[in-house]
């Protein structure tokens, strides 16, 4: 028994073995192109000119996501920019009856806290209005709609410090933290009095009551601010009307849940008061990014990379590449405002839209990185990219776009040295073979 139970060890021992030697070590792709005859000597360049400017985000979709942002931040680089919120709500029940001379106590809404970008403890004051058009769940509703209508009637107001670590009594009960704020009196009215037609199903009840539209008052003073991330598909985040009729004092509630259409509009005010090396690059100067370079989330800002100089370096040697890097340090390492965990890189395409590289195809985001490392600088293994351009040189090439990931759920933003920022810069380092 003991024999065989050796035996075993011995053969997935060899097996594991085997397993790790055919494994592909990711410093080696480029050489999978070329016959093993052909490696013949090792070789370093960082010297690729690169070129990089910062261009602003169209717009992204903000429809349906896991959280919404509302708040208003002046940042000393990026100037001011705004979240809002529209979102529709619901019935908690079809065919809802009030009961006999119901009477309305009050409204409140309520909104669960998921967290903060900028100051905490920042003072906000947000103000509710309703929509005047119908939203669509199976629409597409992106950062930068101003076509969704709103009435001009206030319905509600609440100015704040938001507490995001106690949690709240609710009638008794120990909830996730949330912002309430109080809808006006005539608002619980026309709820209350909504007829059993308009009460039947969420469809009806949605062409009657179309949703809220919530609006931060901007901040203006530099420094100041915050954006509040909420959690709208939390049980807490809803309408609560509370109203008593002949036989009883009761509630209900009105979700927003899943079900309801939801987005976020972001408005970043023309980066008016910004770095003026931003609204410099943002206004075509694209020179200007040779010093520094802004991205940031919120739909906000990305920036474009080119490498013109790889035609030259493929036209004068026949190399295979064993790992390429695009290393970029980070310029704001103060932590007053957190950087991105990870931004992405991203191909341009002739019609300007931005696919995944070949390297991420292959091997999946983890291999071309992006995290932050240490906090100073982001590196991508950008292989088999690099590669491809040096074996199709006269191949149109329209860049690459470096882009905050989860730019939609998050108000993150990095400045980053350009690639001509002294003993900083960004730099292409690409380890070859030499092929004779």
């Amino acid at each position: 028994m003991l024999k065989n139970k050796s035996l075993s060890f011995i053969f997935f021992t060899i097996l594991g073995i085997l397993a790790l030697a055919c494994k592909k070590e990711p410093d080696l792709i480029g050489l999978d192109l070329l016959p093993a005859g052909d490696r013949l000597s090792i070789d370093f360049t960082d010297t690729s000119g690169l070129v990089a400017y910062t261009v602003r985000e169209d717009s992204l979709r903000t429809d349906e996501l896991s959280l919404n942002l509302l708040g208003s931040i002046s940042d000393p680089v990026f100037g001011v920019t705004n979240a809002s919120i529209f979102t529709e709500y619901s019935l908690s029940k079809s065919n809802i009856s009030f009961g006999d001379n119901p009477v309305a106590d009050s409204l409140v809404l309520t909104l669960t806290y998921k967290g903060v970008y900028g100051d905490s403890m920042a003072q906000h004051t947000v103000r509710v209005y309703e929509l005047a058009d119908t939203l669509y769940y199976d629409g597409a509703y992106y950062s930068n709609n101003d076509t969704v209508q709103v009435l001009p009637e206030l319905i509600g107001q609440a100015t704040f410090v938001p507490n995001f670590e106690e949690a709240d009594s609710v009638d008794g009960e120990f909830v996730s933290p949330h912002l309430r704020i109080m809808l006006s009196q005539e608002f619980a009215n026309r709820l209350l009095s909504a007829d059993s037609a308009t009460l039947a199903n969420n469809e009806n009840f949605q062409n009657v009551f179309k949703g809220l539209y919530l609006s931060p008052q901007p901040v203006s003073a530099t420094g100041t601010g915050s954006i509040i991330y909420f959690n709208l598909l939390d049980a807490v985040s809803r309408l609560k009307l509370y109203y008593h009729n002949a036989d009883d004092t009761t509630s209900i509630e009105f979700p927003i849940g899943s079900y309801s259409a939801r987005f976020t509009h972001f408005d970043h005010g023309g980066y008016t008061g910004a770095n003026p090396l931003l609204t410099q690059q943002l206004s075509g100067d694209t020179t200007s990014g040779s010093q520094r370079l802004f991205i940031q989330a919120m739909a906000g800002t990305k920036v474009k990379v080119r490498i013109p100089n790889l035609k030259a370096l493929a036209s004068s040697k026949r190399i295979a590449v064993n790992e390429a890097l695009l290393v970029i340090r980070i310029a704001d390492t103060t932590g007053v405002y957190p950087i991105p965990s990870q931004i992405a890189v991203r191909q341009i395409t002739s019609t300007g839209t931005l696919i995944a590289l070949p390297d991420e195809e292959d091997e999946g985001s983890t291999f071309v990185d992006g995290t932050a490392s240490s906090g100073k600088e982001y590196h991508f293994r950008i292989t088999r990219y690099i590669q491809n351009r040096l074996l199709n040189p006269d191949e149109p090439d329209y860049g690459l776009m470096l882009i905050a990931v989860g730019s939609s759920l998050n108000s993150n933003r990095v400045i980053l040295y350009g690639p001509g920022a002294e003993g900083n810069q960004m730099k292409l380092q690409i380890y070859y073979t030499l092929v004779e």
